[in-house]
């Protein structure tokens, strides 16, 4: 029996078949030679950070770099992302370093330089801080007043710890006219946030001495709430500090 020949057909079918899986594995071959190259950049200088990263230096490569124990790096990173990208999130970052004393020494008046920076550039972790430093009288005056302006910048980017201490400040009237009303919507925003039951318990209590029409316009109010973004926070206070 005489052996049949494939037809044209589907020789040039198996062809691009062949062509097609060798582009393939050349592709393969390529990426593998790029993520090699960027894993043995980091292996090669461990105190760098890793290459993957973009945009550096900013928050996220310092905290590669910490996240490793490279402390010192880290800190330099986040000192560099500062000064070259204004990044508010390394400012916090070098804020909490300098002040919780955790891989430097404390050095509260460096830690306030880099929360305000922070707090200005939107970072709402940093105007929380920032807030809790005038609330303490941490290398500042203890000033009310200043401490419910950030800790209400961050309530408003949506921080569940800044919502309940904003409300706390409202409730009683500290450093902010008393106001009900902002108190319950912003203990209720912190419950919703997943706050721990403080906020629940506040809540109940503050309802207590609110008539139904408050309780239903603060409710109103904080399902209409919609967060700020850093930027927008960020313009917030520039223009606040204008005026």
């Amino acid at each position: 029996m005489r052996r049949q020949t494939p037809s044209v057909s589907a020789a040039t079918s198996e062809g691009r078949l062949f062509y097609a899986a060798t582009a393939f594995l050349i592709l393969l071959a390529a990426l593998m030679f790029a993520a090699g190259s960027a894993v043995a950049a980091t292996l090669a200088d461990p105190t760098k950070p890793d290459p993957s990263i973009e945009g550096q230096p900013n928050e996220a490569s310092g905290q590669d770099l910490y996240v490793r124990g490279f402390y010192p790096e880290a800190l330099a990173e986040w000192k560099r992302a500062v000064e070259v990208n204004k990044d508010p999130g390394a400012a916090f970052r070098l804020g909490e370093e300098h002040f919780d004393a955790k891989v430097v020494e404390r050095d509260v008046e460096t830690a306030l330089k880099y929360y305000f920076i922070g707090a200005n550039g939107g970072d709402r972790r940093a105007q929380m801080d920032l807030g809790s430093m005038y609330d303490k009288g941490w290398g500042v005056p203890q000033d009310m007043k200043e401490s419910a302006r950030w800790f209400e910048a961050a309530a408003r980017q949506g921080l569940e710890s800044s919502q309940y201490n904003i409300a706390t400040m409202y409730e009683d009237g500290v450093g902010v006219e008393a106001d009900k009303v902002k108190a319950y919507m912003y203990y209720q925003l912190a419950i919703e946030g997943g706050f721990p039951r403080f906020a629940a318990e506040a809540i109940e209590r503050l309802s207590e001495s609110m008539t139904p029409a408050e309780i239903k316009q603060a409710s109103i109010m904080a399902r209409d709430f919609k967060p700020l973004t850093r930027e927008e926070s960020a313009a917030e206070m520039a223009a606040a500090d204008a005026n």
